[in-house]
């Protein structure tokens, strides 16, 4: 979402369109500005097209779009929400957020205890192993000694 249009009046559709609804409207709009068909310059064609691809990609997939419907609707909120402080808009919505971030799956989780017990265990062996040889924790290195 780089431009202020959204993506459902890129493609000319309501913000309820089925999924048939929007690849009617993207083969309609991509005959129409595909830069082999059109009769715009080539460049504005692209640019356009291009809109109208990344329209149609990020609403065709159901998951993207109800990020995308998200977001809309929290920038909508946040319109009523801003203040005007010193001639500076700050969104009061916006003001903790550390980026997108997203909590870590339970495999992830899994592979993170693994690698904690592994280097513990490593950690621990390499010790046991140490007092056993006779070698001391403290050493000194060689080329200190003379």
């Amino acid at each position: 979402m780089k431009g202020k249009i959204s993506y459902y009046k890129i493609l000319g559709v309501d913000e309820n369109a089925s999924n048939h609804e929007l690849r009617k409207a993207f083969c309609k709009l991509s005959i129409e500005l595909h830069p082999d068909t059109t009769s715009l310059e080539i460049d504005d064609a692209k640019s356009k097209f291009q809109e109208v691809l990344e329209a149609y990609e990020n609403l065709n997939n159901s998951n993207l779009r109800k990020i995308y419907d998200n977001k809309l609707k929290e920038k909508l909120r946040s319109k009523h929400n801003t203040k005007v402080l010193n001639n500076l808009i700050t969104d009061s919505n916006n003001q903790n957020l550390e980026g997108n971030r997203r909590p870590f799956s339970n495999g992830e989780l899994f592979s993170l205890f693994l690698l904690f017990i592994i280097i513990s265990i490593s950690l621990i062996c390499s010790i046991f192993i140490a007092s056993f040889t006779g070698k001391e924790l403290d050493t000194i290195p060689i080329w200190l000694v003379k």
